[in-house]
């Protein structure tokens, strides 16, 4: 998908979609990445599953915070430069607000019974929408026996030594230019 040559109707576009996962998701960069992949893949099908996944991947490999660095991909693959700007912009903002807004309330939140309960039903909810994106996007990363191995390989690495994600995805970085170079 090449970036169109109307980028400021484009952005318009972008700069309506952008601060959904900005503003609504709040269980973190994982929920974020769960939310566009149903809005730009699945909805709006401004992306494909690959599409998505290499994006996701070209992510994986830059410093910060990954769900603001996948808006602004989004919004370069969607409308150029442009786009770029405009969905980084709208996906900062509303959590700049709305933290500049909350901040002094969010150590009383979790000595409400009631906001506290609140809270752990949009963990649960986030985890579970995280859950399901995982699943669609292991069914297009995980193509045949080697990557499944892999896969499995680095989730235990994960878990039994607790190894840095970095080196996780340095990992997996070596694990395909091996594939391609055999």
């Amino acid at each position: 998908m090449k970036a169109c040559a109307t980028a400021p109707k484009e952005g318009l576009v972008i700069a309506f979609h952008e601060p959904l996962p900005g503003s609504s998701a709040f269980g973190g960069p994982a929920t974020h990445i769960a939310l566009m992949e149903q809005e730009v893949v699945r909805r709006r099908q401004w992306l494909t599953y690959q599409e998505f996944l290499d994006l996701l991947g070209a992510t994986n490999l830059i410093p910060g915070p990954n769900s603001t660095e996948m808006a602004i991909h989004i919004g370069h693959r969607r409308a150029g430069w442009r786009g770029l700007l405009v969905a980084g912009v709208c996906f900062i903002l509303p959590a700049f607000v709305f933290v500049a807004l909350s901040g002094p309330l969010v150590p009383r939140l979790r000595s409400s019974q009631v906001a506290g309960h609140f809270l752990d039903g949009v963990n649960v909810a986030s985890l579970a929408l995280i859950g399901v994106v995982t699943w669609r996007l292991g069914s297009s990363a995980l193509v045949d026996w080697p990557t499944v191995l892999l896969a499995f390989v680095a989730g235990f690495l994960l878990i039994r030594y607790r190894l840095n994600s970095i080196w996780l995805v340095l990992l997996g970085a070596a694990f395909g230019l091996c594939r391609y170079l055999l």
